[in-house]
């Protein structure tokens, strides 16, 4: 009768053992990899509103685009192009806060003050006297509803 160093009982036990190691290192990898992904999308997507606002906010390109008939609508609606430039960058500050909280990547007491701030917005007096806080308004109103019934498409 030949003996073996381990049973097989003991080399099932090791079997089972790295088997779970192997599987919770592999969610673990992906989980990672996931948040990773969420993260880097999220740094891109704030350096890219940081370089539209700077460069909406240049004489060149306002100027440039006081020759488009879609801008010069949009300029009507405000005393001057740096307004509409950060309603703009207000309403893609807000929506992007937003897509990070519903990921619940941000502080919930950090998305209350945002959510505060959302509803302030519409007190702007120059909101009032043109005629952008009627599509304010409803953007606002959209994202409003997204924070407080989670309705997954309007």
């Amino acid at each position: 009768m030949a003996t073996t160093f381990f049973s097989t009982e003991f080399i099932y036990l090791l079997t089972v053992y790295y088997t779970g190691a192997l599987l919770v290192s592999v969610v673990v990898l992906l989980v990672t990899i996931k948040k990773n992904r969420f993260e880097g999308e999220y740094q891109l997507y704030s350096r890219i509103l940081d370089s539209r606002t700077r460069l909406q906010n240049t004489d060149v390109f306002t100027k440039m685009a006081k020759e488009s008939s879609l801008y010069l609508e949009r300029f009507n609606l405000v005393d001057e192009p740096q307004e509409y430039y950060t309603i703009i960058s207000l309403t893609d500050t807000i929506e992007f806060i937003y897509r990070i909280h519903k990921k619940e990547m941000i502080d919930k007491e950090l998305w209350q003050r945002w959510e505060y701030h959302v509803k302030g917005m519409m007190t702007f007096q120059n909101l009032e006297k043109s005629g952008m806080q009627q599509k304010i308004f409803i953007l606002l109103i959209l994202l409003i509803l997204w924070m407080h019934y989670d309705v997954k498409s309007l």
